[in-house]
C-alpha cells in the first residue's frame, strides 16, 4: 500500500504492534494490543518523536506534530497488512515495544 506522510514516520517491523491501513484514508497506522485501560491502540511511530498517540499525526503536513515534517511516499507491503488481518504481530514473543 503506497501512501504519502512524513518520512520520519517509522514503518519498521520493530514494534509489538500490526499495521493496519485507516479505513478509508489510503493511509498506514499501527494497532497495538491494549497494556492498559485507556491506552491507546491506534497509533504512529516516529523516528525522531517515538510514538504518536493519535494514527492521524504527521499523515499530512497540517497534522504534523513538530517542524521536521516532509512528505515522502511510503509502501507498505500489502503481506504485512494481511499478517494484521490474521492477527499475527511484527515481533517475536519476548521482544518488547520501543
Amino acid at each position: 500500500m503506497k501512501f504519502t506522510a512524513c518520512k520520519h514516520l517509522d514503518f519498521a517491523n520493530n514494534y509489538a504492534a500490526h499495521k493496519q491501513p485507516l479505513a478509508d484514508t489510503g493511509i498506514v497506522c499501527w494497532k497495538r494490543p491494549s497494556c492498559y485501560e485507556g491506552a491507546p491502540e491506534m497509533v504512529q511511530f516516529c523516528r525522531k518523536r517515538g510514538r504518536l498517540n493519535n494514527p492521524y499525526h504527521c499523515t499530512t503536513n497540517e497534522l504534523a506534530r513538530c517542524d521536521l515534517y516532509e512528505d515522502y511516499e511510503h509502501d507498505v507491503p500489502d503481506a504485512e497488512l494481511e499478517e494484521a488481518k490474521n492477527g499475527r504481530t511484527n515481533l517475536t514473543a519476548g521482544e518488547h515495544d520501543q
